[in-house]
């Protein structure tokens, strides 16, 4: 599930260690993966179940190298790290999380990032594909990019669940860019259902579904893989929806 198993280089040696204040006097960590020349934009990185892992930092570090300032935040702090990288404790884990306290942590942290008017940009994965769909519901601020997003919620125990992005289909404001594969086990009929939800609210959504690509099939763009082939051209097609998003600036 996801990209838990991806042991690349360490990547999170190019990266700054950041805090977002959030509620009850907390702090949200992250890293800060600047550009080397003008930022044309600051993108907010939001990792799967398994929370900020290499792969995440990878990414950011190559979306850095696009000139977009990619911000990656660990929205698990309060529950802390994982004792073992493994499915069943990453689900142990997600029962306590409280979802709606995490769409607050995550919405402040985009409330920080900007420091001149535009579009901030989100990319969410898995659960947090979720999270980024909710957070279209309540904002009409960013542009969103999710993969394997879960349009109807994830299954499991969790202390206080997320909406549905499918039941805030009029809520939700666009642009957003998502991704699938026809191999992934959330559902096709979810994902048509979704689509549908998308158009008839007339919200600005683009979708592609990959032919024979699974969960996670974005790691083909780290390693050579059946579905790297999808994971490079959903790559450039997320790179040029940031690019055109006309994001906001990093905040000093």
């Amino acid at each position: 599930m996801c990209h838990e198993n991806w042991t690349g280089a360490d990547p999170f040696h190019s990266a700054t260690p950041i805090a977002v204040d959030v509620e009850d006097g907390a702090r949200m960590p992250g890293w800060s993966f600047e550009p080397e020349g003008p930022s044309r934009g600051v993108c907010l990185v939001v990792p799967d179940i398994y929370g900020p892992s290499p792969f995440y930092a990878e990414l950011s570090r190559m979306l850095a190298d696009t000139g977009v300032t990619a911000i990656l935040v660990d929205y698990f702090f309060r529950e802390g790290s994982l004792p073992e990288v493994t499915r069943e404790a990453a689900f142990e884990r997600r029962a306590a999380l409280d979802e709606r306290r995490t769409l607050r942590d995550l919405s402040t942290a985009i409330d920080h990032l900007g420091a001149r008017p535009g579009r901030t940009g989100v990319i969410g994965f898995c659960l947090a594909g979720q999270f980024a769909l909710d957070l279209c519901a309540e904002r009409d601020d960013l542009a969103t990019v999710c993969f394997y997003a879960f349009p109807e919620g994830v299954q499991g125990d969790v202390a206080v669940p997320a909406p549905r992005p499918i039941d805030l289909a009029d809520e939700i404001t666009g642009p957003i860019l998502a991704f699938w594969g026809t191999r992934d086990y959330i559902p096709l009929s979810v994902i048509s259902r979704f689509e549908k939800a998308m158009r008839t609210a007339g919200v600005d959504y683009e979708q592609h579904l990959y032919e024979g690509a699974g969960h996670s099939f974005l790691q083909g763009l780290v390693e050579d893989r059946d579905d790297s082939v999808a994971a490079h051209d959903a790559w450039q097609k997320t790179l040029r929806f940031l690019h055109a998003a006309e994001l906001t600036g990093p905040a000093s």
